[in-house]
């Protein structure tokens, strides 16, 4: 049996202050990668000549400039050049851990019954609001392999998976990880899990970025047809209350009491579960009751507006429907990558 190899593929754009952090971290790794594949997609502040300058000086490491890629296509196109047999896959901006990659592909060395390999995430914080944003962003895989899946921050899985399920879906700009990993998972290939295999990152540093994150994850979730719009009517009509009729109380006080009812009943079906789920995590630190109700409820409403758009989107703007049932159905085809 042939030995297996390995590939670590990341897609950057502009990433000259981080770049050196994640090839370091690619070189010192306790296990080394066959191969380093660094797709740029058209970056303008130096993050080549940094690429260039590691290129040099390790032959593990090739880079690829596809300018105006998304992520979706930026990783297509490093795993159609890789020659390895695993992908192991993060993002720029990411920091993995010395032992990650031993950790995250003894999975698949260990055995065949696994296609995919999921890691965790470890959040990197200068302040309160960047911890309890990225502690709401974290939530760990799923125990039931039936349930688990895999996302492009921290995975690694057999290139054949990959070409079985058609690549990444490229005409997502968001949630291509979750369709390819659900893609994988109806072609019946199992995900295992690494809790050892660990990769940092900082979230969005502000609300307003924190907003349109969750807007977009939304977005990409309604875009794949996987929008629950029960839900997003029920949270975005509770919202036009307590919304509404906080405007309305400028004219009658008795609105805002109503604004106030609503306000509370959120914070109690909402806001509560998190609070106490954080605690019992080990986050009832000083902020916890002032960043998390806010984090929280602006979730929810740009998520589910979010949702509500992208499924628009999904039923009357063309190509996402179609494209989607392509890929489905596994008629949609990839681009073809050359040099």
């Amino acid at each position: 049996m042939q030995a297996e190899t390995i590939a670590i593929i990341s897609t950057v754009l502009n990433e000259r202050i981080s770049i050196k952090n994640l090839l370091d971290a690619f070189l010192t790794q306790t296990r080394k990668a066959d191969e380093i594949i660094i797709v740029d997609g058209g970056s303008t502040d130096g993050t080549l000549e940094v690429l260039q300058e590691y290129m040099r000086n390790d032959p593990s490491i090739r880079y690829i400039v596809a300018k105006g890629v998304n992520i979706a296509q930026g990783r297509n196109i490093a795993i159609a050049h890789a020659n390895a047999s695993i992908i192991a896959a993060t993002d720029g901006g990411c920091h993995p851990e010395p032992t990650w990659l031993e950790e995250l592909v003894k999975p698949l060395l260990d055995t065949l019954d696994f296609a995919a390999v999921s890691g965790l995430r470890k959040v990197e914080f200068v302040n309160p609001f960047e911890l309890f944003a990225g502690a709401l962003s974290t939530s760990g895989n799923s125990p039931n392999e039936h349930d688990r899946v895999f996302h492009g921050r921290n995975s690694a899985f057999r290139k054949s998976l990959w070409t079985a399920t058609g690549g990444y879906p490229e005409w997502l700009y968001t949630a291509e990880d979750t369709l390819f990993a659900q893609k994988a998972k109806s072609l019946g290939y199992k995900v295992a899990l690494a809790s050892n295999a660990i990769v940092s990152w900082r979230p969005r540093p502000n609300l307003k970025k924190l907003a349109k994150q969750y807007f977009l994850y939304g977005r990409g979730t309604g875009r794949i047809a996987k929008a629950d719009l029960t839900a997003a009517f029920y949270h975005l009509r509770t919202h036009a209350i307590w919304i509404g009729t906080f405007l309305l109380g400028f004219y009658s006080f008795w609105f805002w009491l109503i604004s106030l009812a609503t306000l509370t009943f959120m914070y109690l079906s909402l806001v509560s579960p998190v609070l106490n789920n954080l605690k019992k995590q080990g986050y009832d630190k000083l902020g916890l009751y002032t960043y998390v109700p806010i984090i929280v409820m602006t979730r929810s409403l740009y998520n589910n507006i979010g949702q509500l758009y992208g499924y628009w989107e999904y039923s009357h703007v063309e190509p996402f429907k179609k494209n989607h049932d392509l890929y489905c159905s596994g008629h949609w085809k990839m681009a073809n990558f050359e040099d």
